[in-house]
């Protein structure tokens, strides 16, 4: 009987999961066109906002690599902030962050422009950041 009950249960399961993952991606896109953080002392603020974890390994084998990547090619005022989400806990609460890797693209001002849930490649994030006003270099 509970043989039977397994697959019942998985699937009850997977669609649990699914139903919170689609719950956290909407409440972060509220995020979008809103300014969550503030500048710092320095008066600049990132362009984006890679949060991360220790244990994450796409964040270090796909992600960071990306992002090592686009930095390499895009305007040295393009900031981009890595967070450890075991160290800076309250930025994850603040921007929602709920799966990694999760990059978060600002405008100038500080704006949530676009907000990317699990691997985004390089191409998409420098899309994003002219979409959001920023000087890429070719």
């Amino acid at each position: 009987m509970i043989l039977l009950l397994a697959p019942l249960i998985a699937i009850a399961a997977i669609g649990g999961v699914a139903l919170l993952l689609r719950l956290q991606k909407g409440g972060q896109r509220e995020l979008v066109g809103s300014v969550v953080e503030t500048a710092g002392p320095g008066g600049e603020l990132p362009s984006i906002l890679y949060f991360t974890g220790e244990s994450c390994t796409i964040c270090h084998t796909a992600q960071r690599p990306a992002l090592r990547a686009l930095a390499a090619g895009i305007d040295p005022g393009v900031a981009i902030r890595e967070i450890d989400i075991a160290v800076e806990p309250e930025m994850a609460r603040r921007y929602r962050v709920m799966s990694l890797p999760t990059t978060i693209v600002l405008d100038a001002s500080g704006q949530v422009t676009d907000i990317n849930v699990g691997f985004a490649n390089g191409e998409v994030l420098r899309r994003q950041l002219v979409d959001a006003g920023m000087t890429v270099a070719a």
